[in-house]
């Protein structure tokens, strides 16, 4: 997705891809027809192998990129793979890097996990974040990351949204580039809106400044989820065509052991918004060996 951003400037980019991605096709003819979008030198990938041997795709650090992303883990680790791109001279996260950005299991709990991936973005990225250890409280985990590169003059967001559970925050919007430390106890934790899909949009994201051109969604694996709603996903892409955002929908990626049971009426969201990213070929193109769990891959996948 990070060379998607980058050539998502283009708007014959924009055009080629949005015919090239079609729901409903093959996972391996919609990797075929993905991949074609992007120049030669990429284009010329088939394989994971290929994939692997040309991470070096020549691309150079863009300017003045504007994007929010905002779902589960899923989306998560491909901010973080994108920001650090984007901060770190145009180089990938490695599969070597220990403790990892992109593969939590490599950091002894959650919050040590945010304040090394944060101090690694630092000074761009102010981090939003708390997650109690032991089995998840859905009530006080939090996780929104605001990247922001003035140099390059490159903003990427990141809002947590899991399943139904209300995307919480704990700065007003007008706040979200002020200074702020990263909470660590759990005591600290207070929010100061709870919002469903449609009021994050409409109350949050189209409010931030500067306001993202792009927002990219997910639903994720989440069993129960408010996007299964049809009057929510209208709602949501309406919102966003209002105050002039281009939707784009990022499909779910395939698991490792390639059940995706339940999620069908949230695919739907293909049909509905300006642009459908459809990742159903890494349920083809990427080997069990590739995920450091069931759900969450190697890098350089996310590269």
């Amino acid at each position: 997705i990070s060379f998607f951003d980058y050539y998502l400037r283009s708007q014959s980019f924009v055009k080629s891809l949005h015919n090239a991605i079609d729901p409903v096709q093959s996972p391996t003819r919609g990797m075929q027809k993905f991949i074609s979008a992007f120049p030669e030198h990429i284009s010329n990938i088939s394989s994971y192998q290929d994939f692997h041997n040309s991470l070096d795709f020549g691309i150079p650090v863009p300017c003045n990129l504007n994007i929010a992303f905002m779902g589960d883990s899923l989306t998560r680790y491909q901010y973080l793979d994108l920001v650090y791109f984007l901060s770190h001279n145009g180089t990938w996260v490695s599969l070597e890097d220990r403790p990892n950005l992109v593969i939590e299991k490599t950091h002894p709990d959650w919050n040590d996990f945010y304040e090394f991936t944060n101090k690694i973005l630092k000074p761009h990225e102010n981090c939003d974040c708390f997650r109690n250890e032991g089995q998840m409280n859905t009530n006080v985990v939090i996780e929104n990351r605001y990247f922001h590169d003035s140099r390059n003059n490159n903003t990427v967001t990141y809002l947590q949204k899991f399943g139904e559970v209300p995307f919480k925050t704990s700065w007003n919007v007008s706040d979200i580039y002020h200074h702020h430390e990263l909470v660590k106890n759990i005591e600290n934790v207070s929010f100061v809106q709870h919002f469903g899909w449609l009021d994050t949009v409409k109350k949050f994201v189209c409010k931030m400044s500067p306001k993202p051109s792009h927002f990219i969604f997910n639903s994720g694996l989440w069993t129960d989820s408010d996007l299964s709603d049809l009057d929510v996903q209208f709602d949501i892409v309406r919102a966003l065509r209002d105050c002039d955002i281009i939707s784009i929908y990022k499909t779910t990626t395939m698991t490792k052991n390639h059940q995706m049971g339940g999620i069908e009426d949230r695919e739907r969201l293909c049909k509905l918004t300006n642009i459908c990213l459809n990742v159903s070929w890494t349920g083809s193109f990427i080997p069990p060996d590739k995920y450091w769990d069931n759900a969450h891959f190697y890098p350089p996948i996310y590269s």
